[in-house]
């Protein structure tokens, strides 16, 4: 593993590589195919892909050590995701990739139109100001209450949560065609469910819902693995008619102190949001996220791009 992680850290520099245990978790995910390149028997690159969430679309991702860039390993490999994408039937591959740096000189170079900028944020749990946390988390929000789950949304909630996850159309950006934001519903949540309980995960919920209903007014989600070492932020959703009232703060401090005191082995938590997103950045400030790095989203057609590799 500790190769991978080297290839890595060469692509997403200045962050700092993912634990071994976090990256075989994501080499076991079965949603996810993945080629290696090798050069005189030694791996200087990798690619992976997987569906992107959007209609037809496809989120790509290639590493080639530093070292070892400009000598077609990074073309041979994204010639093999597009060619497999292709035969899937894909029409769109996505990217990021590090702004004023090869990689986004090369997406250009290939046809690829610039979307959003994308702030990665982490929170580090070794130097977390749980104080400050319990004061946002303990904050008395009039009419709502939280409600924590892990795995199985409860039955008397998961429709108005479903209903809940469709509002991210409404953060801003500037990728998300009309119509791409999934229609979630309640077969579609449990869906989900089921295939993160196959890939030995859980997505942890904490939600504010409205007094005495089974309303979701907001909500925060974290996946959770096995190593429960580094996790990632999904989402974090306010309905419309329940913002600027600080239930996004809310939810995520407490969901912050929920990781720490269930998952001592956690060691950051990471959430990616659009530049553009300046209240849901507001956000994450206040819950004592740092900015880690800044990336572009870049989309091109795979028609396209095949077409410039002559496949």
């Amino acid at each position: 593993m500790r190769r991978v992680g080297a290839i890595e850290r060469g692509e997403y520099a200045p962050a700092p590589a993912q634990s071994c245990e976090r990256l075989r978790e994501q080499l076991s995910d079965p949603r996810t195919a993945r080629w290696a390149g090798h050069l005189d028997g030694t791996v200087v690159g990798a690619a992976e892909v997987r569906a992107a969430g959007e209609p037809k679309t496809a989120f790509a991702r290639i590493y080639v050590l530093p070292d070892m860039r400009g000598r077609g390993a990074g073309r041979s490999l994204l010639a093999e995701v597009v060619r497999d994408q292709r035969a899937a039937g894909m029409e769109i591959l996505a990217t990021t990739v590090l702004a004023d740096t090869s990689g986004a000189g090369y997406a250009r170079h290939l046809g690829a139109t610039v979307g959003d900028e994308l702030v990665i944020n982490v929170l580090d749990f070794a130097t977390l100001d749980r104080a400050a946390l319990e004061r946002s988390a303990t904050t008395d929000q009039d009419g709502y209450q939280l409600v924590h789950w892990s795995g199985r949304a409860p039955d008397l909630l998961v429709d108005s949560y479903a209903l809940a996850k469709r509002a991210i159309a409404d953060a801003p950006n500037n990728h998300l065609p009309p119509g791409a934001v999934v229609a979630w519903d309640r077969d579609l949540v449990r869906q989900s469910e089921r295939e993160r309980a196959d890939r030995t995960v859980e997505l942890w919920v904490t939600a504010a819902v409205v007094a005495g209903t089974s309303t979701v007014a907001a909500f925060t989600a974290v996946e959770v693995g096995p190593s429960s070492v580094d996790v990632g932020q999904e989402d974090t959703v306010v309905v419309g008619e329940h913002r600027r009232h600080g239930l996004a703060t809310w939810a995520k401090a407490a969901m912050a102190l929920r990781l720490a005191d269930e998952l001592p082995n956690v060691r950051r938590l990471s959430s990616t949001t659009a530049v553009a997103n300046t209240g849901m950045r507001a956000v994450n400030a206040r819950t004592g996220f740092r900015e880690l790095t800044r990336r572009l989203l870049v989309t091109i057609e795979i028609a396209n791009l095949a077409e410039r590799l002559h496949l």
